[in-house]
């Protein structure tokens, strides 16, 4: 075996503390998402916006959002540290949220949240390779539940505490707010934020079953090459799967709100307290869903059990609400509706340990920041096609253009569920990684033949 390099010491607490930070920077985030949802009816009627329209302006903020993302991932991620990487990253979403408050053009409404996009995509992956960084591979689970219950933890506060901004000062104000505590959280990151012990290290470094997880590591610190890497069937599966879960994720804080208020019937006042009640949900089931794939793996269950058939009953189960909720009413309507939006998450939590585990440390950041940016790219497409199926029905029919909206949503979370059942193998990945170095690949680990 070859000799390995010591972990750097930290302070047992400075984990935690990143972890709160980057907690927060994902809260951070959804509150700049969800301001547009929860404006979107007076943005409408003061704008003079059809739904279309609007959904437009919702899609452009993902026109940069996997670019940017994606050139991160390939050019930044392993160049600079992320600390300085989330800091740049932050100070964009306060900068192009602050002169929304000051204007009433509808360009510098759409450039905004262009840039605002630019500065977004790489948002969730980097902080997903930061927790990775100083986290041990079988304790990650977890602390990725913890970061993304920012998600929630953003939309079950920002729908009362933006809704309230918004009515008592405009809505305007709403988007004021959400630059002013982007500085806010920049001075204290500056304070906590840096590199973690894992940050360049193989995942394998100072544990006592060296050679136990030998065996089922993906490999040495030498990295796969690209295009066995990228063609891979359970490479292929998360690519397919988190991009049609994230179809759902990018239109939610564009459209749930106004789905609510003119799909639903309900006022602006209610629309935010239902938006954090639908989101309590999810927290719980965040942290469980994490918990349950954690002890699986410690207890031995297969990578394919714990998170590639994970994420597609995550996915079915989300579809399958979406459709009942078009047929039901009342609280059963809500409760499928608040199923159906926060079951794809767990995706995002299977999906990036999925890549952690097969691929190499050197190769582990940017494979998951270059998939989970460039999957945003179908939330360009799901805001914009929304809003097409809502404007087709009609001013008068906007319930039956919801509806037809969502059933379309179900059939993309199915197919998503589909790919992750039928490619999703992360342990034969990992010995046919194995298998590329030792020049010799395990018979179930069905290494394509080469051209």
């Amino acid at each position: 075996m070859t000799e390995r390099t010591a972990l750097p010491t930290v302070s047992p607490w400075r984990p935690y503390a990143v972890l709160i930070m980057l907690f927060l920077f994902q809260t951070l985030n959804f509150f700049d998402k969800l301001v547009f949802g929860l404006s979107a009816v007076p943005i409408m009627r003061d704008l003079s916006l059809t739904p279309q329209q609007f959904g437009l302006i919702g899609s452009s903020f993902f026109l940069l959002f996997s670019l940017s993302g994606v050139l991160v991932g390939l050019f930044v991620i392993g160049r600079v540290p992320v600390k300085w990487i989330l800091v740049v990253l932050a100070l964009i979403w306060s900068l192009t949220q602050i002169p929304i408050y000051f204007t009433s053009s509808v360009t510098v409404l759409v450039l905004c949240r262009i840039l605002l996009g630019l500065g977004e995509g790489p948002g969730l992956p980097t902080a997903l390779h930061a927790c990775h960084n100083w986290f041990s591979p079988e304790k990650r689970s977890v602390p990725n539940a913890i970061v993304l219950q920012g998600i929630s933890v953003g939309l079950l506060a920002g729908g009362p505490i933006l809704t309230y901004v918004i009515i008592q000062y405009g809505w305007r104000s709403g988007f004021l707010f959400c630059g002013l505590i982007g500085l806010v959280w920049i001075l204290a990151w500056l304070l906590v934020g840096g590199e973690g012990p894992y940050a360049g290290h193989d995942d394998k470094v100072n544990t006592d079953n060296v050679r136990a997880e030998k065996a089922s590591a993906p490999m040495e610190d030498k990295p796969v090459p690209a295009r066995s890497l990228w063609l891979d069937p359970t490479v292929i599966g998360v690519i397919i799967m988190s991009t049609m879960s994230y179809y759902i994720v990018g239109m939610s804080a564009t459209w749930l709100p106004p789905f609510l208020q003119q799909g639903l019937g309900y006022s602006q006042g209610q629309t935010g307290s239902i938006i954090s009640a639908i989101y309590v949900f999810q927290s719980p089931l965040l942290i469980l869903g994490s918990w349950v794939a954690q002890r699986m793996l410690r207890n031995g269950a297969s990578k394919r059990a714990a998170l590639g058939n994970a994420s597609g009953w995550a996915l079915l189960v989300a579809g399958v609400a979406l459709i009942a909720s078009v047929y039901v009413s009342g609280p059963l309507q809500l409760a499928s509706v608040a199923i159906a939006f926060a079951a794809p998450s767990l995706t995002t939590i299977y999906g990036p340990i999925t890549l952690g585990a097969i691929a190499p440390a050197v190769q582990r950041g940017r494979l998951i920041v270059v998939i989970y940016s460039a999957n945003a790219a179908s939330a360009l497409v799901s805001n914009a096609i929304t809003g097409s199926i809502v404007q087709a029905a009609g001013p008068d029919h906007a319930a039956t253009g919801y509806a037809n909206a969502m059933l379309f949503t179900a059939a993309i979370l199915i197919i998503g569920a589909i790919s992750a059942f039928a490619l999703i193998f992360p342990d034969r990945t990992i010995q046919r990684f194995a298998g590329l170095h030792t020049g010799s690949f395990p018979g179930n680990a069905r290494e394509p033949r080469r051209a």
